[in-house]
């Protein structure tokens, strides 16, 4: 693995484990208000469907993905789409989103918190939260040159999946606030 180029970014699909097991077991997902897709070093695309239920061990979910890269497609008992793969750069999946408004998360970003990102999210109409998936690095120039505004948001370097919760919770506290006198919730979506 050390003598392949971006070392530091291969051979830990364990943390898109627990990024996706984060943002797929939120408010948000579970009330379609939240697209997740993956993009992968090698230019790939994996778009998850709304009802998609990650599997919490690890080896079922290793497993999972290599059935998705063999056969580009994971398929429900019933015949849903539940996963696709298919190729793409960072710059064909924002196209694909067609977001208002793309955010990198990152410890390099400029120093914010959780709240003030998610209320920049929400004054858009559609907007993609990026979040590296990758044990230490940053963003790819490829990456970078499709992002909009990026944060950080802690002065310390927090875990994909930390900060997944807590941006996504940020976000599911503004749309509770943004609930109308009779009830109806405010529906943006966010993609991660």
């Amino acid at each position: 693995m050390k003598r392949l180029p971006d070392s530091w970014k291969r051979g830990r699909p364990d943390i898109v484990h627990f990024a996706l097991m984060e943002a797929l077991s939120t408010p948000l997902f579970m009330n379609m208000m939240l697209r997740v897709y993956v993009h992968t070093i090698n230019d790939k695309i994996i778009a998850i469907a709304d009802n998609l239920r990650i599997p919490k061990s690890y080896f079922r979910f290793e497993r999972l993905m290599v059935s998705l890269f063999r056969d580009n497609l994971i398929k429900s008992n019933e015949g849903a789409i539940l996963m696709e793969l298919s190729d793409g750069t960072f710059a064909d999946l924002v196209d694909i989103i067609k977001p208002d408004m793309v955010i990198g998360l990152s410890s390099v970003g400029v120093q914010s918190n959780a709240q003030k990102v998610a209320e920049n999210a929400q004054s858009a109409d559609h907007s993609s939260l990026v979040v590296g998936g990758f044990a230490k690095g940053h963003f790819s120039e490829n990456v970078t040159t499709s992002l909009g505004p990026t944060y950080s948001i802690s002065n310390i370097a927090l875990e994909a999946h930390v900060v997944i919760a807590r941006i996504l919770y940020e976000c599911e506290k503004l749309l509770e606030k943004g609930i109308d006198h009779e009830g109806d919730k405010k529906r943006r979506q966010i993609g991660a």
